[in-house]
């Protein structure tokens, strides 16, 4: 209650703050650099995807982070789609 009273004196606002937390590891551009990735190579693993944002963007993310990005970008690999075969493997 004193700290409302002492924000109201001081003529400060009394609606609630910004929630606190951790800045997100995957910024905006590197999100969008994520999404074009995906669009073109759909068959990549995430750790290549790593690699990727690490030489674009420098950043130095795990499996998991960019695991975490492409879901909430609501991005599946199909089931039924397959990478296109190389011509020596048979």
């Amino acid at each position: 209650m004193k700290r409302y009273l002492r924000k109201f004196r001081r003529g400060g606002s009394l609606s609630p703050g910004k929630a606190p937390g951790k800045r997100p590891i995957i910024d905006e551009p590197a999100q969008r650099l994520l999404e074009e990735d995906l669009k073109e190579r759909p068959f990549v693993t995430l750790q290549e995807r790593c690699g990727y944002l690490r030489a674009i963007a420098g950043l130095e993310v795990s499996r998991s982070v960019v695991c975490r990005a492409i879901r909430r970008m609501d991005s599946t690999r199909k089931k039924g789609a397959r990478p296109p075969q190389s011509e020596t493997s048979g």
